[in-house]
């Protein structure tokens, strides 16, 4: 169980606490009929809404009492009585005039899932990393049916959520659909959910050094006591009996107006048969300019189609003069190309015999010293284990890698935890250091040989391609060469010969197209008288769409009006009973926010039938800063037994 509950369970304890002892003797009962009682049902609940323990107060007025349920532990709250407790079945011989005692429930699931989330400038934070955080707060509460729970009371019961913020840490609060009241220097925030119903509830606020108190949760099955004969509806009775004069008006009119329109709808189809008749006529002459304007357009078309082709020779001597001038810019680059690749063989000739003035006939001799190099650095294992743990985490992560090394049996560690156990303090910083500095020279050098293989690497490659016999970028260049020369030779002769045919087009281009222009004068005229014909075509031909959607219309008014008229006549039908359905909807709201009258059942248990009512009091823990608070003493007061007993819920 619970400590929190515990501690509250103990509280203001008067009376001894009785639980039945597994040692003692099983008493077989017989069924006995539940004692009349009331259940207070208390669910204390952590700041983020998970469940920390359910406890139920029974209040009675017998002397005699027989009541049921699952408890882990039960204790007489007001009186000296003995309470009997077997098998989920509980007695008490009561001497007092009421009685209250209390049972421990344990996993039980109550009629609700209450989930609470805390975030600060739009990060979601725990109720106990918020506490003492100061910007942008924002709370959500949502709660939700709990169908693992027993059924009758989320259908049943009303909530009421109040939650307090302190005005001095809490400024701007915000929260739709709450009802909100000053107490002192306190903002209460209150939200109803009905029965049957979810909600999501938001709060924000600016806070600084946030701390709140906690959120309390009142279940009660709701009825309000309201009837439908207490609720004045002779305005909307009145109106209801306007509705439905003005409906049986808008039937009439819509039978005037649907007769009306099948007048116009036979009068528009005889308007749309003359005007057709005219229509045919039209197209008729229209179809035969076609053969007249496409003749004249092949016409003009081929002779437009030759001026293109002969305009589109634009070759002119300066552009003849461009192209040798390009060629020639080809040959030479080539050439250049050529000469480059020859002088970059040549410096590398020169690069060899530089490396061989300086005593290096083979590379891998420099390669071997940087090698025995690194070899001599001498970097051990442990060396590198404690410097990687010092770059990954410092020197925290330097000693947890000595503790781990030296349980390991390792000698270097063992060695360097004695010289920092002896007094010298910074014997692991001067270890790691130097190891750093050895592991990065070895990058260095490292990095140094790879650069130089890379390097030689590619000087051989090139030097390769551009060997005079068999390289292939050097064979290749110098084929391309010579090819291109022969290429650029025969450019030359094909620029004489265009020379002489430029004449000749300039004189072929300019007949064609000025007959191209004066048959172009006579297309014109063609196509005007066809224009013409086929304008007045189209606009006879729009008068006839215009008279034909006339027709379409004055159909559709027709066939709207029939439409209208008999959805009327079905409108009136349909408001002669709206008075009795209304009656019946205003019945169904009242009871959705009057309560049902189903029968009060016992949240503890079904065999509990005589129970007059159940009440939910849930209560969440604070928002505390937990290395702030103090306790402070308090001397124990002398209270009686009312008071002892109105301290144990808060109200003392």
């Amino acid at each position: 169980m619970n400590n929190k509950v515990v501690k509250r369970t103990a509280a203001g304890v008067m009376t001894s606490l009785f639980v039945i002892s597994s040692i003692l003797p099983t008493v077989v009962q017989a069924a006995s009929l539940a004692s009349e009682k009331e259940e207070v049902v208390y669910v204390n609940l952590n700041s983020d809404g998970d469940l920390l323990g359910t406890y139920v107060v029974n209040i009675f007025n017998d002397s005699d009492i027989t009541d049921y349920g699952d408890y882990v532990e039960v204790r007489n709250m007001n009186t000296n009585d003995e309470i009997t407790y077997d098998s989920g079945v509980i007695k008490i011989k009561n001497s007092k005039d009421k009685l209250y005692y209390e049972g421990v429930m344990e996993n039980a699931e109550i009629p609700w899932n209450i989930d609470i989330t805390y975030k600060m400038d739009g990060k979601e934070y725990s109720p106990e990393e918020i506490a003492g955080m100061s910007g942008k707060l924002t709370i959500e509460i949502n709660i939700t049916e709990n169908t693992k729970a027993k059924e009758g009371f989320f259908e049943n019961y009303a909530l009421q959520s109040t939650v307090k913020l302190d005005t001095n840490i809490c400024k701007n609060i915000v929260s739709e659909g709450a009802t909100v009241a000053n107490a002192g220097d306190l903002k209460q925030l209150t939200y109803t959910v009905m029965p049957g119903n979810e909600k999501d509830i938001k709060i924000s606020a600016d806070v600084t050094d946030f701390e709140m108190d906690g959120i309390d949760i009142n279940g009660i099955k709701l009825n309000l006591g309201i009837s439908k004969d207490s609720v004045d509806t002779s305005d909307l009775s009145d109106k209801i009996t306007e509705l439905q004069d003005a409906v049986s008006e808008l039937d009439s009119g819509a039978k005037d107006l649907n007769d009306g329109a099948e007048t116009l709808n036979s009068g528009a189809g005889k308007l749309n048969d003359g005007i057709n008749t005219i229509n045919e006529a039209l197209n008729t002459l229209n179809s035969k300019s076609s053969s007249l304007t496409n003749g004249s357009t092949e016409v003009k078309t081929a002779l437009e189609t030759i001026g293109s082709a002969l305009n589109g020779v634009t070759i002119s001597s300066d552009e003849i003069t461009k192209l040798s001038d390009a060629s020639l810019q080809i040959k030479n680059g080539i050439a250049m190309l050529v000469g480059g690749l020859q002088s970059i063989d040549r410096s590398i000739d020169t690069y060899y015999g530089s490396l061989s003035q300086n005593g290096l006939t083979d590379i891998n001799d420099f390669i071997n010293s940087h090698n025995n190099a690194i070899a001599a650095l001498g970097i051990t294992d442990t060396q590198r284990t404690l410097y990687s743990a010092y770059v990954g985490g410092g020197i925290e992560g330097v000693q947890a890698s000595i503790g781990q090394l030296v349980a390991a049996g390792d000698a270097e560690a063992t060695a360097l935890f004695n010289q920092y156990a002896s007094g010298d303090t910074n014997a692991v910083v001067n270890y790691v250091t130097t190891a750093g500095k050895l592991i990065s020279v070895e990058a260095l050098l490292s990095a140094d040989v790879a650069y130089i293989q890379g390097s030689q690497a590619l000087i051989a490659g090139i030097d390769s391609a551009l060997d005079s016999e068999s390289g292939e970028l050097m064979t290749g260049a110098t084929a391309l060469q010579q090819n291109y020369e022969v290429f650029d030779a025969s450019i030359q002769n094909l620029i004489s010969s265009l020379g002489n045919l430029l004449v000749n087009m300039n004189d072929l281009k300019s007949g064609i197209n000025m007959l191209t222009e004066n048959y172009s004068i006579l297309d014109s005229g063609i196509n005007e008288y066809t224009n013409a014909v086929n304008s007045i075509t189209i606009g006879y031909s729009q008068i006839c769409s215009g008279a034909l959607d006339l027709v379409n219309g004055t159909s559709e008014l027709y066939g709207g009006t029939k439409t209208m008229a008999e959805g009327t006549g079905e409108f009136s039908k349909e408001t002669s009973g709206l008075q009795d359905e209304v009656d019946v909807q205003i019945d169904s709201m009242l009871e959705k926010f009057t309560g049902s009258d189903s029968e009060v059942i016992s949240f503890v248990s079904d065999k509990n039938t005589n129970v007059e009512s159940v009440q939910f009091v849930i209560k969440t823990t604070g928002v505390e800063k937990t290395n702030v608070k103090e306790v402070e003493s308090k001397v124990e007061e002398n209270l009686n037994m009312w008071q002892k007993f109105l301290r144990l819920f808060n109200l003392y």
